[in-house]
């Protein structure tokens, strides 16, 4: 058996057979069954069996009647028949010890129920085999290191392109195959192509596992409608980043057409392409619009170069360009920051006195009479300690033999600062000659400035990714000693009331307010003298997670008669809004000070699992939505992203005289939080702490609701 365990080991049959059944071959080269016979017999160097029973041969290929005739071993099948064809002949290369298959048919889960019930027979054979299977309902794949083409796309016929350093899966067929074909054009250099078809054992994480390990992959794209294992998926992330390899990703569906029914603030406010985003974001992963982001980042990074920061200086013959740059440049996270006295000193001592040598710099047409400019104001600014990266956006019309341009080569091998060119077409061609010179010193180019610096961006994100991954606070804390009890307070399908919810983060040490659960007028005084006035009084019932819309708080409540009144009052108010509900009594509740409301939150994604959210209370969670997200486990330095990308965290800081608030404390409850979840994963659906009260020092849960797990 193959050992699954291992993703190079496993999935080799695919990539470098030694030999290979086309099981469904056809004579007809524009045929499924036909094309990967013309190109392996032409390109591949390895022995291929055709079978088909009307045949005797194919392509000058002796042609069997089924797998089990043919005489030697073989390690990969690809199969083009009739869907219903399909298991029987899976089992017949299982009986001949084929190690992966590839099935080109269509007809299963993509076409309804009894298409599916096939695919689960070929899901099941896989995982009592150990036979790798790739689709059904695909395109297969490319290895161009050996020209493999084990497809029936019309790319087979695209020749390679050097450097072959890119590695592509995508979950659609006919545009991943564009994308391919387009980025090629680009001159974007692929060695592996994947369509993952309908992902019966194979998904899309697999082949992003097995090129993270292949040492001739250095960066690897795909197309992604969604992810079947987002465990698998962190996972093989991260070993991304330890292997220095960046994934981007086009992951397609922002919009939803409706969001789902949640009895949690949290759940109603998840969406699936919002934790995508976060997954994205907290597992180093590249998120892109579009695939000419990928063909734009992939001579960037195979400068071999990144980043060390945001700071920005720009180089522009034109201050219309210039200023153009600027904007674009800060509204994609890049700072472009005042240079320092020094550094424009040597820029004024070349520049015309009508030229400016603020940032963003502009040379001004004295470029064309005095080229020599750019080479001093070059070496200015990389020299410029607070300067990471230089954009250089000129019309230079000087032939390529210019010594300009050797000082300009010269000066960018002697930087560590990333520097791109942006050369501006003209009527002449000096500028491609130019940039010919350029990329033999592989100084990065790109004529497009849109593309270029959204790639920049997404470059300098991969970088702070690959610095995140070397920061001990964000790595996950082994957990020191047992795991709280909490399944003593939770049955599978059950809303918590507030005292069950807030019983629960007590046993995670989540700070509560104190409060205690009173059925009757006489027990809710008692309670009241004994927490000390003033007080709050909220309805407690699992049935009723949203109180203030029942009429069901009193707050300030400063003596016994209006406790008293208090008790009659919200019990009258939750019997009219929902009758049948089950009251469990009104919670009397200290009284808690001002401080600054936030939420904390945990709903469940079909694909990630627990999934934490993060906000201001009041206005900022209810209308403006300004809240984040991270998957379970977080890390240190995840809750410190979580509290710091919201657009309200300013006001944590202190606002109007009020003194900063106690972010640590946050941080603390959201690990906490994460702890929990992921603790019970399998039992919390939803979790509201709503609202967590932030003092300059530490912090109170003044409400909660927990939504158990069916």
């Amino acid at each position: 058996m193959i050992d699954n365990h291992n993703p190079i080991l496993s999935l080799d049959p695919l990539f470098n057979p030694r030999s290979i059944a086309i099981i469904g071959a056809s004579s007809n080269p524009e045929k499924p069954g036909g094309v990967p016979i013309v190109n392996l017999v032409e390109k591949w160097q390895g022995k291929i069996y055709p079978v088909n029973p009307t045949h005797e041969v194919i392509k000058g290929l002796k042609c069997y009647p089924s797998i089990m005739d043919i005489p030697g071993s073989v390690d990969l099948a690809i199969i083009s028949v009739a869907a219903d064809h399909v298991y029987d002949n899976l089992e017949q290369c299982v009986a001949k010890g084929i190690k992966a298959a590839i099935i080109f048919s269509s007809g299963f889960a993509e076409v309804g129920p009894e298409g599916l019930a096939l695919q689960k027979k070929i899901t099941g054979l896989a995982g009592r085999t150990g036979m790798r299977i790739l689709g059904p309902n695909c395109l297969g794949l490319l290895n161009t290191n050996n020209n493999l083409a084990a497809s029936f796309s019309s790319i087979v016929d695209l020749p390679p392109v050097d450097p072959k350093v890119l590695g592509f899966v995508s979950q659609s067929g006919a545009f991943g195959a564009a994308i391919y074909s387009t980025a090629l054009a680009e001159g974007v250099g692929f060695n592996y192509f994947i369509s993952v078809g309908n992902e019966a054992d194979l998904e899309f994480a697999d082949f992003i596992e097995y090129m993270v390990h292949d040492p001739q992959t250095l960066l690897i794209g795909g197309y992604l409608e969604g992810a079947k294992n987002g465990d698998k998926l962190r996972r093989v992330a991260e070993e991304a980043l330890d292997n220095n390899k960046p994934i981007l990703i086009m992951k397609v569906g922002r919009t939803s057409a409706g969001s789902r029914a949640a009895a949690s603030h949290t759940g109603s406010l998840a969406g699936s392409d919002k934790i995508y985003s976060a997954f994205f974001k907290q597992t180093g992963i590249i998120r892109i619009n579009n695939y000419t982001d990928l063909i734009a980042f992939t001579p960037l990074f195979m400068s071999k170069r990144l980043p060390r920061g945001r700071n920005t200086a720009i180089i522009a013959s034109s201050g219309g360009a210039g200023v153009t740059i600027t904007d674009y440049c800060e509204s994609m996270g890049l700072n472009v920051v005042p240079l320092r006295e020094e550094t424009r000193k040597k820029i004024d001592s070349v520049l015309p006195s009508f030229a400016s040598s603020r940032n963003p710099i502009d040379l001004t047409a004295a470029l064309m009479t005095e080229p020599e400019i750019m080479s001093v104001t070059l070496k200015a600014v990389c020299e410029d300690p607070d300067v990471d990266i230089v954009l250089v956006s000129l019309n230079l019309q000087i032939p390529s033999g210019h010594p300009v341009i050797g000082k300009i080569v010269q000066i960018y091998k002697n930087t560590d600062k990333f520097v791109l060119f942006l050369p501006i077409k003209s009527a002449k061609n000096l500028v491609d000659e130019v940039v010919v010179e350029f990329q033999k010193a592989a100084l990065p180019t790109n004529y497009n400035t849109t593309d270029a610096i959204i790639a920049l961006a997404q470059l300098v994100q991969f970088g702070e990714a690959l610095e995140r991954r070397k920061q001990e606070k964000y790595c996950i804390a082994p957990r020191s000693g047992p795991r709280p009890i909490i399944s003593d307070l939770i049955r599978p399908g059950e809303t918590l009331s507030e005292s069950g919810a807030k019983a629960v983060l007590e046993r995670y040490g989540i700070p509560i307010a104190r409060q205690e659960v009173a059925g009757t007028r006489e027990e809710a005084v008692i309670s009241a003298r004994r927490i000390g006035y003033p007080v709050a009084m909220k309805v407690d019932s699992p049935d009723i997670p949203h109180k203030t819309e029942a009429g069901g708080i009193r707050l300030n409540l400063n003596s016994d008669d209006e406790v008293g009144r208090a008790f009659a009052d919200i019990i009258e108010n939750v019997r009219k809004y929902k009758p049948g509900a089950l009251i469990n009594g009104v919670a009397v509740q200290e009284m808690l000070p001002e401080g600054t409301e936030v939420i904390i939150g945990v709903t469940r994604d079909p694909v990630f699992g627990p999934t934490i959210m993060f906000g201001l209370g009041g206005i900022f969670v209810e209308v403006l939505k300004d809240v984040s997200f991270r998957v379970a486990p977080v890390s240190r330095g995840d809750a410190e992203d979580m509290v710091r990308e919201i657009k309200g965290s300013a006001v944590l800081k202190g606002v109007r005289g009020k003194p900063p608030a106690d972010t640590k404390a946050i941080v603390d409850v959201i690990l906490k939080v994460s702890d929990m979840v992921t603790d019970y994963r399998d039992s919390i659906e939803e979790l509201d702490i709503n609202p967590l009260i932030v003092y300059p020092r530490g912090v109170k849960a003044a409400d909660a609701m927990l939504v158990a797990r069916k």
